[in-house]
């Protein structure tokens, strides 16, 4: 079986570790790949340059998906730019627990999941932000999703199974 990496994007919190999967497809927006390797001062998006040695890997190692994309039955990526161009986030339709949406950094706290977000210090386009947010909001409400992990709420996290236990 195929390993897979889901690149949700590369900013440092998330692509610090690419390394560690040598023989594992990359799985990112091509719209976020094209972004943080085009050549602005010559090295790359400044944003994702800390982490370049990770995710800059030869793009056969790469499968590109443009938009909002079914990868599995009851796995699919929603492309909610605006924290980074290209930023995706997850829909997990587990048998048990139901869907479980993670939002990534498009939502990285749960007070801030509000169709007028504003955009914070580490997100690039309000606008886009904001479309998207209204995405998520919908998707939420229209795939009764069970459960919405937010990238960074620490509160959530005290909240949430790990290991062992687990959602199914």
């Amino acid at each position: 079986m195929a390993c897979w990496l889901i690149c949700n994007h590369f900013d440092i919190d998330h692509s610090g570790h690419h390394g560690a999967f040598p023989g594992a497809k990359l799985v990112a927006q091509r719209k976020h790949y094209e972004v943080a390797s085009s050549e602005v001062a010559s090295s790359g998006y400044p944003r994702f340059l800390q982490t370049r040695p990770q995710w800059d890997q030869p793009t056969s190692r790469y499968w590109f998906v443009e938009g909002d994309t079914q990868l599995l039955p009851g796995l699919e990526l929603i492309e909610t730019s605006g924290h980074s161009p290209g930023h995706q986030s997850i829909l997990v339709r587990l048998p048990e627990t139901g869907p479980v949406l993670l939002t990534i950094d498009a939502v990285p706290l749960q007070r801030w999941f509000l169709p007028d977000r504003k955009a914070g210090p580490s997100d690039d386009n309000e606008e886009v932000l904001r479309a998207n947010m209204r995405k998520l909001l919908d998707l939420v409400q229209r795939e009764q999703v069970a459960l919405i992990i937010f990238g960074h709420d620490i509160e959530q996290w005290q909240t949430l199974k790990k290991a062992p236990d687990y959602y199914g």
